[in-house]
């Protein structure tokens, strides 16, 4: 039997039907491109890329050479420009186009950068070690920090396309990071729903999950000290899984460093679970932090979204925005805490 189910954070609809699962052809299988010899992330290849902003390097190694462990770098093909005008400019042309038939436009300022989390050629997060990982979340820690401390910035998004069906186009482990200017909006956001939440009941909603979890473990995935690794009551994917800190936390940046090699252990571990069930999966996983530029942000628990992309989206989803969901949250949840 299907059922309607609404996410309290995401304010997304689903549905469940896991009688839709018996379809035919349903599971997309990841096809891994060939390795490409002028591979412009690969160490040796720094002059391909633009200069790097920030670097793990090791000790009398030079900037913009080989030696690092970690590099990002400017998106040589940015979605949003890396120049960023001040911000009276940027609120004025974020003002209403009077044209009818046009709809409200800005330009698309902000700041796109890569994150290139090996030297090597690797293809998966799994095949870095937990402390590989853990400078990668490390690397994704500074780079926050940096650009909220910046002062031009409301919001940052940091994801992953993991495989061509998940939106990458080289295979080489990388992530990617867009700020947006201080007066744009245009990132959806989360924080009306924990706010609300908060109103009406005094509390955290990811800290009532997270303590939820605890009585009732069935959406468990995994868990340890200070994170823990959950199926969603309303995945809008198979086998879709969140990530929070244990304990209220508002920006990923307040993680401190001793930590991550923690989040490291946990976060890698879901993503052997999932390719242990889905051999070769593409997926996203996307970190949400708090706004920088609001100040009243209290009710804000930063959380990452790790969705593997093993199902097509149909006319349906691109049409409605409500997905369908085959693989039941509890059943997920369960095969991957067996994987």
């Amino acid at each position: 039997m299907s059922e309607f189910r609404r996410n309290p954070i995401t304010g997304q609809w689903v549905i469940i039907a896991a009688n839709r699962g018996s379809r035919p052809q349903e599971i997309v299988v990841q096809h891994v491109a060939s390795l490409d010899r002028e591979c412009p992330f690969c160490e040796g290849n720094e002059s391909v890329t633009p200069g790097e902003v920030l670097a793990l390097r090791e000790p009398g190694s030079a900037a913009d050479g080989p030696g690092w462990r970690v590099r990002v770098v400017p998106n040589k093909y940015p979605a949003l420009d890396a120049a960023l005008p001040d911000r009276s400019s940027v609120a004025q042309a974020a003002e209403p186009r009077t044209d009818w038939w046009q709809s409200v436009s800005a330009p698309g300022d902000g700041l796109h950068e890569v994150v290139i989390e090996s030297p090597s050629h690797l293809t998966s997060v799994v095949q870095l070690t937990d402390a590989q990982f853990a400078e990668v979340l490390e690397t994704y820690r500074m780079r926050i920090n940096s650009l909220q401390q910046h002062g031009g910035f409301r919001n940052v998004v940091l994801f992953k396309n993991a495989g061509p069906s998940a939106g990458a186009t080289l295979t080489h482990l990388h992530s990617q990071l867009i700020a947006a200017p201080a007066g744009n909006s245009i990132f959806a956001d989360r924080t009306p729903f924990f706010r609300l939440h908060a109103v009406a009941q005094g509390s955290c909603l990811a800290c009532e999950i997270e303590r939820g979890l605890l009585t009732q473990p069935d959406l468990l995935v995994a868990r340890s000290q200070n994170f823990v690794a959950f199926c969603p009551y309303a995945s809008r994917l198979p086998y879709e899984t969140w990530i929070i800190p244990r304990g209220h936390r508002l920006h990923f940046g307040e993680t401190e460093q001793a930590l991550l090699p923690e989040l490291a252990n946990l976060f890698r571990g879901v993503l052997v679970k999932l390719e242990r069930i889905v051999k070769l999966p593409a997926y996203n996983y996307i970190i949400h932090t708090a706004p920088f530029d609001i100040a009243a942000t209290d009710h804000y628990h930063w959380h990452i979204e790790i969705l593997p992309g093993i199902a097509n989206l149909a006319g349906f989803e691109l049409g409605t925005g409500c997905f369908i969901n085959t693989v039941p949250p509890l059943q997920a949840a369960a095969a991957l805490r067996e994987a």
